[in-house]
């Protein structure tokens, strides 16, 4: 078997040029584009070094310096080799390319070769290629020996003592090939060979008999081979870790630690990475000479100046574009634009280039940017695989794979090790259980979550693990029932449109089975079978990309020479087994029937409302990253930080994205519930972002006793204290209205202030004194329902809505009247419906019916 580790491989190709090479041959083409059928005329010689091409472009594909390979030509009318300059004889036999490397002045040498006018003797140059080989390599035991022989077994040679070369070959183990050309193949025979030509495939047969790592096939079925499609094994390398049961850090005593390695199991295989480039007319050398990256082709005229190719180069500009001024244009107006004008446009706005060392870091946390100008400090992590908990094979959810499989052993080296982790993973194998496992691939590295499976053998226990997501990266979406459909009072619907009947579900089912491919192969023994077999499908993309790059590089016109077709193995899978194709398609036509199948017109998309996001616009002074996570562990605030306080590109111009100034309730209702004629803009500042000029407050009505207060007005610039906002939060329990809004008109935190005015409400009703805030918390829920439904919430404020719900008739909350309020309101302040969602292109689980019966409950 060649060694298991990739390289530390020494190929030599024996090359017959004999006369007889030079027989041409014609080969088919491609069909041309109009289909019309082409072909072009080679020698025998040419066509079998295409061989050779294809192995030797492989080697340098794969960029390994262990792969060597060397040529050795036999038929030559010059005599050059290890073995006549010591010895004598073995004339005719040139040692072509010394075993190196290969380059591409390796492939343009082997398409130099041509046919010479003197026969050669095969044994002389395989016994050539042997001894050098054996000089080349040494004592380097380790390596792996190949020779390919080619020859199309024309010439006569002397066939005695070729037992002792068979021997010799099986000594040192040497992976031998013999390719003849127009050579039988398995069920097939050439027509037309010479008797020498008889005689001397029949001696090429019998010595490949007696080699052990022997191999004999026809020049057209080497060719085949190298277009099929292979997966190449490559031995991974195993890494030493720490496997730990239990708690090692709290309970160290009752924690068990196993030395363990891991290793990939799979390995995902990329498509070549290709450049670009981009034609230059080279008018000197020169031009050419002095730029490494450039590559001249000369014209076919044969003038001195030939089409250069320059290898493109990326380089990455920083543009701060300005946001837009309002445009004044009415709608109609706007829609009639093209995309192509607005485009130009957008081009044509002048923007501000920064350096990149002036430009911070942003991380999006829902809907709010979050800037970190130092970054994130490395977690104190340790090198190991902790064991967090075990579920039961049968409830893991296959979607939740990720990545490669990787192989968990334990030390080789260690016996206790062994013994300690088999018998974990045959209670394991036992019990049925999976293992969840907190993985750190070295030491202050990101940890992951893994799931580990038992595999017991005979030989050795080991562990399948596979990547699996956190909790919090798996997102739950719901949608509504298909087979439970309810009308707009609520009731359960027996029959509709949309519902399916046992003639819909029996049809579909037909359909399904008539697609079954468990049984549509018909295997060795005669039986029906399997059709999709994993270990027999191959990615085009790699394959057919890799078989492209190496047909260029040895034809010299791609017109006259095009790309022959992918191998049929590459495309075994491209379609359907025809008996299963008919089958089904009669199963689809019935069930088109039996649906009632028609051709909708493609809905046209409508004008979606689009959040501008700039991640440069000031977001406040009082905020940080301690309104999104809260206090630290000691319990006290977060102060803000620095480089969301200031979020400036150290000095360059800011432009800020405005949504659109929300409107403020022009009347209150007064604290005992009665209405007054008094305007309650008086002796309020305008709202930040307001072009309003304040209006002074009026004075106190003199009076015997003490009058109720004006309401505070928010100052203009507050400190988080004077504001109420409590740890975590942006919005404020003093002035939550003017707070939303504000956020709102940053753009950027939509989501959060959500969120926590969903809170705050809650609060300023539980605190409230007597009824005095419960017109506030109306105009703040008012305000969040308008916002979550053009913002494209609605889940956030349906979910904050039932929850409050629950509190307002909880046991313990003292303000069980403020849902009286709430109902008077009615539809306007309900949950968000279906129809609502669906006129700004939401999605809501709500009927209108749902909603009505929830406001009024």
């Amino acid at each position: 078997m060649p060694a298991d580790r990739a390289g530390y491989t020494v190929t030599m190709f024996v090359i017959d040029v004999s006369p007889s090479l030079g027989k041409m041959r014609t080969i088919q083409l491609p069909p041309g584009p109009d289909g019309e059928s082409r072909s072009k005329e080679v020698t025998n010689l040419e066509w079998a070094l295409q061989f050779v091409l294809l192995k030797v472009q492989e080697m340098i594909f794969n960029g390994r310096k262990t792969d060597q390979c060397g040529v050795i030509l036999f038929g030559t009318t010059k005599s050059k080799n290890c073995v006549h300059s010591e010895h004598g004889g073995y004339e005719n036999v040139t040692e072509y390319i010394p075993i190196a490397h290969p380059t591409t002045k390796t492939l343009d040498m082997i398409s130099a070769i041509r046919p010479s006018t003197v026969h050669g003797d095969a044994l002389d140059g395989l016994i050539v290629a042997i001894q050098t080989q054996a000089i080349h390599l040494g004592k380097k035991a380790s390596w792996t020996r190949k020779i390919v022989l080619i020859t199309d077994g024309e010439s006569e040679f002397a066939t005695s003592d070729w037992e002792t070369t068979a021997e010799k070959l099986n000594e040192l183990d040497v992976y031998t090939t013999f390719i003849g050309i127009d050579f039988d193949d398995e069920g097939y025979t050439e027509k037309g060979k010479s008797e020498s030509k008889r005689k001397n495939e029949v001696f090429y047969r019998e010595l490949e008999s007696q080699v052990v790592q022997g191999l004999l096939g026809s020049c057209y079925q080497a060719l085949e081979d190298c277009a099929l499609p292979e997966v190449k094994p490559i031995k991974p390398t195993a890494k030493n870790i720490t496997f730990i049961i239990g708690d090692h850090e709290v309970q160290s005593d009752e924690a068990i630690e196993i030395s363990a390695r891991v290793h990939k199991v799979t390995s995902k295989a990329s498509a070549v990475t290709l450049k670009k480039f981009i034609k230059r007319e080279a008018t000197n050398t020169n031009d050419v000479d002095g730029d490494a990256t450039m590559k001249t082709y000369a014209d076919d005229n044969g003038g001195g100046t030939g089409t250069t190719f320059a290898a493109v180069e990326r380089e990455t500009k920083y543009i701060v574009k300005p946001q837009p001024e309002k445009d004044t244009k009415t709608e109609t107006q706007t829609q009639t634009q093209t995309q192509e004008e607005l485009a130009q446009e957008e081009e044509e706005i002048p923007g501000i280039q920064v350096e990149a060392e002036d430009l911070v870091k942003g991380y999006k946390y829902g809907a709010t940017w979050v800037l970190v100008e130092d970054g994130f400090e490395r977690l104190p992590t340790k090198m190991g695989i902790e064991v967090i908990g075990f579920m039961h094979a049968s409830k893991l959810n296959r979607s939740y794979l990720m990545g490669e499989v990787y192989c968990l052993s334990a030390d080789h080296n260690s016996a206790r090790s062994q013994i300690a982790l088999s018998s974990f993973i045959r209670a394991m194998a036992i019990k049925d259980v999976l293992a969840i496992v907190r993985w750190v691939h070295s030491s202050e590295a990101e940890p992951r979550m893994a799931v580990c499976s038992p595999v017991v053998e005979p030989v050795a226990d080991y562990m399948f693990m596979v990547r699996v997501p956190f909790a919090e990266d798996i997102r739950n979406y719901t949608f509504p029932s298909l087979d439970n459909l309810k009308n707009r009072k609520g009731e359960s619907v027996s029959k509709h449109p949309n519902l399916t009947t046992d003639t819909m579900v029996h049809a579909m089912e037909k359909w399904v089975d008539a697609m079954d491919l468990m049984k549509a192969e018909e295997q060795d023994d005669g039986t029906k079978g399997p059709w999709f077999d994993t270990s027999r499908s191959y990615n085009p993309a790699i394959h057919r990309t890799k078989q492209a790059l190496f047909h260029a590089a040895i034809v010299n016109d791609l017109v006259k020479d095009p790309l022959p077709p992918p191998h049929p193995e590459l495309t075994r899978y491209f379609q359907c087994p025809g008996p299963v194709r008919d089958k089904a398609k009669k199963s689809l036509e019935k069930l088109k029937k039996v649906l009632d199948v028609k051709l909708v017109p493609p809905k046209v998309a409508g004008k979606k409302k689009v959040n501008v996001v700039d991640a440069t616009e000031h977001v406040g002074e009082d905020f940080s990253v301690a309104d999104l996570l809260g206090e630290d562990s000691s319990g006290a605030s977060i102060e803000p930080s620095a480089s969301l306080a200031s979020l400036s590109l150290k000095g360059q111009a800011k432009h800020a994205s405005v949504r659109g100034k929300a409107t403020r309730d022009a009347k209150r209702l007064s604290d005992n519930g009665n209405d007054t004629e008094d305007d309650d803009d008086d002796g309020l500042v305008p709202p930040m972002g307001s072009t309003r000029p304040a209006q002074k407050p009026k004075p106190q009505l003199p009076t015997p006793s003490k009058s109720p207060a004006a309401k505070k007005s928010p100052p203009k610039s507050r400190t988080r204290a004077e504001a109420d906002i409590r740890p975590g939060r942006i919005i404020g329990n003093a002035f939550p209205l003017d707070d939303f809004k504000s956020n709102l008109e940053r753009g950027d935190v939509v989501s959060k202030a959500l969120q926590d005015m969903g809170d705050v409400i809650t609060e300023i009703v539980e605190e409230s004194f007597s009824t005095q805030r419960y017109d506030e918390a109306l105009s703040c829920m008012k305000e969040m329902r308008n916002t979550a439904l053009q913002e494209d919430d609605v889940g956030l404020w349906n979910t904050f809505l039932q929850a409050f719900k629950k509190k307002c008739a909880s046991k313990g909350f003292k303000h069980k009247d403020f849902w009286d309020r709430v109902k008077v309101i009615g539809m306007a302040i309900s949950l968000i419906t279906d129809k609502e969602a669906d006129r700004h292109e939401g999605y809501s689980e709500f009927t209108e019916m749902q909603a009505v019966q929830f406001i009024s409950s």
